[in-house]
């Protein structure tokens, strides 16, 4: 089964993992506090979710979702990301990298 890292499970990360979830995907969801956080939002979605660090969210994607504020995206460490397929999608749209690898200079 692919399995969907989350790095950002604010409204829009969580609603897509919500999505993911329902289609029979796994998802690994992270955000910027830590995984002890996300325990309501993971019972919430259920046996198919779970919380980690943003690396390890990262490192568990098949895809990988970042969905942080335009303002912090800097602060997403890249070398977790490399080699996976990434959905990064900006705010409101603005700034949309999809299906890019990281490590192919693009």
């Amino acid at each position: 089964m692919t399995t969907i890292g989350f790095i950002g499970s604010g409204d829009i990360g969580s609603a897509v993992a919500r999505l993911a979830v329902d289609a029979g995907y796994d998802a690994v969801l992270s955000n910027s506090r830590g995984p002890k956080t996300l325990t309501g939002l993971v019972d919430r979605l259920g046996p198919r979710a779970r919380a980690a660090t943003a690396a390890e969210a990262a490192r568990a994607g098949d895809i990988v979702v970042v969905r942080v504020p335009l303002k912090a995206y800097r602060e997403v460490s890249v070398e977790p990301l490399r080699g996976n397929q990434q959905l990064l999608p900006g705010a409101r749209g603005a700034h949309r990298r999809v299906g890019r690898r990281v490590d192919d200079g693009q």
